[in-house]
């Protein structure tokens, strides 16, 4: 048998004897499904797993044609299993309850993600949540989890060519092409600014295939909840370059001062590695980080960067620090409100 204490409990360890019919083997790491095939008069509960048949006695209330999602944890040499109960999903996989988020594990979460199944089910519970009752450590968690999913995700090829190609991007033109990144979408309805809508990422994925629809939304919409969990604009940069592999921009204002602002761009590119700046503007004061994996373009980046130093110093500011990172900084860094502490 096997023995799951409720969704609130800790993790339960429980031992394995024959199962009905085939063999299941379950391997360290893996998150699997659990079907509710019937409910015994005698409590137990007959799943299938793997393929298999499988009966388990609990104290969680389970109805038929519902789902469990298991994390398979770790073995020991006693040859028992150390399985976290994930979820309980309804028979259209819409996650029906989840473990309470102060027990979450950020870490094993973000590997479980690896796990398409697991992402949808994330994603399901987290766009369904109350965000006003969350937590500051809740907001913090869920973002970070939220940025761990995006980072699996690109763009299909259909809303990509609507992106702006490298070439042609100015100054003037990037702050319309952050309004138009979708995450805006409802505040155009909202104000009745119709004439802007036609532009907009999220009106052009209603027009895209039926697949292609449903990802691009959701990729949208989980930069939309990003942004509302952090108190920020956070979206992707729709730019076309053949280089890029994705890229993200994060601007937040402090509420612990006056013009005090925060702006994060993060690039992954296919030759040169990952670029993140971090910029801090303290009234007139401008303070820029730079992490850039590439040691090469590291190099010439520092080589220009009085002249960078320069060029900046005509739009009034009355001093520019830069400072090239060692490392890049950790996500949870630029989501939280102490981000403006930032030292690395």
């Amino acid at each position: 048998m096997i023995n799951f204490k409720p969704l609130i409990s800790n993790y339960e360890f429980f031992q394995i004897v024959k199962p009905l019919g085939k063999s299941i083997h379950l391997k360290a790491g893996e998150t699997v499904k659990a079907e509710v095939i019937d409910i015994l008069p005698t409590g137990g509960v007959v799943l299938r797993m793997k393929g298999g048949l499988l009966t388990v006695e609990t104290d969680i209330p389970l109805q038929k044609d519902t789902t469990l999602l298991l994390k398979i944890l770790d073995t020991s040499p006693q040859h028992r299993l150390k399985i976290q109960v994930v979820g309980i999903l309804d028979k259209n996989n819409t996650a029906v309850q989840l473990l309470n988020l102060q027990q979450l594990k950020i870490d094993e979460l973000i590997t479980s993600l690896k796990n398409t199944e697991m992402e949808n089910v994330l994603l399901s519970q987290i766009f369904s949540m109350s965000t006003s009752s969350l937590t500051e450590k809740e907001r913090s968690m869920l973002s970070q989890l939220l940025i761990s999913i995006l980072k699996n995700n690109s763009f299909p090829n259909s809303i990509k060519n609507a992106f702006t190609s490298i070439k042609d991007l100015e100054p003037s033109k990037f702050q319309q092409i952050i309004l138009n990144s979708g995450i805006f979408y409802e505040n155009k309805i909202k104000n009745r600014k119709f004439e802007q809508i036609k532009n907009d990422f999220k009106y052009m994925a209603f027009s895209t295939l039926p697949e292609e629809r449903e990802k691009i939304i959701k990729t949208i919409d989980s930069y939309q909840l990003l942004s509302k969990l952090t108190g920020s604009v956070f979206t992707f940069i729709p730019i076309l370059w053949d280089e890029m592999e994705r890229g993200d921009i994060f601007f937040k204002k402090s509420k612990k001062g006056k013009n005090l602002y925060f702006c994060r761009i993060d690039l992954e590119l296919k030759n040169l590695g990952r670029i993140v700046s971090g910029i801090f503007l303290f009234g007139k004061e401008l303070n820029i980080n730079l992490f850039i994996e590439n040691e090469s373009l590291k190099e010439i980046i520092q080589k220009d960067i009085d002249t960078l130093i320069e060029k900046l110093k005509k739009y009034g500011f009355s001093s520019i620090h830069t400072q090239m990172l060692k490392k890049a900084p950790e996500e949870r860094k630029f989501i939280d409100e102490d981000f403006l502490r930032l030292k690395i």
